[in-house]
């Protein structure tokens, strides 16, 4: 597993949760001085109670128990409530779940659908924060790995870009099934939150 895993998150609520949840983000772009990667400002659009180092940045203990990894910082923004997150060796699960809560009191049917990739695709996986069947709010998490048949290529080798387009669209078609197991063990066996 390398450091940094992506997380693409797509919230689905009303318009109104929407809009609030694309002012968060908003918040989170606006970077605070000294703080390169935005992880700071990222903490504190989200959170309120943010515990913060001398030199400003977040500590890791408040990380790790609130955020999840001991850093994760906004990367990509496609508003309407779709965003992505860079973190440190694992998905953000303690922010899925604070973020369910914060659009929960906006919106009691408020789904959060993530699907993740480590930068070494080892692993792949997709988590679900929504109600189950009895109206409890759980999460949902899976995760597999794929076999990459371009690790013992070069990249002028015959074959070597098929080979890697073969392996990002099943990686992609994974991600999509794993989000769908998702969804469906949520409702029977979801970890309630």
């Amino acid at each position: 597993m390398a450091n940094h895993l992506t997380s693409w998150i797509k919230v689905k609520a009303n318009d109104d949760t929407l809009k609030y949840v694309d002012s968060l983000i908003t918040k989170a772009e606006e970077k605070i001085e000294n703080d390169t990667y935005g992880i700071t400002a990222f903490a504190k659009a989200f959170y309120q109670d943010v515990d913060c180092g001398d030199g400003g940045g977040v500590m890791y203990d408040w990380a790790n128990d609130n955020i999840g990894p001991k850093w994760t910082y906004l990367e990509d923004v496609q508003d309407e409530g779709e965003f992505s997150t860079t973190s440190a060796w694992y998905p953000p699960k303690e922010f899925f779940i604070h973020l369910y809560k914060l659009c929960a009191e906006l919106d009691e049917n408020v789904e959060i659908e993530v699907q993740y990739e480590d930068e070494g695709h080892d692993p792949i996986g997709a988590m679900v924060v929504k109600k189950d069947k009895d109206g409890t709010p759980c999460i949902w998490e899976e995760e597999d790995t794929i076999d990459n048949p371009t690790d013992d290529m070069d990249w002028e080798d015959e074959g070597y870009d098929e080979a890697q387009q073969d392996f990002y669209d099943k990686i992609y078609e994974a991600k999509q099934e794993l989000l769908k197991e998702c969804h469906e063990l949520i409702l029977t066996d979801g970890e309630p939150i």
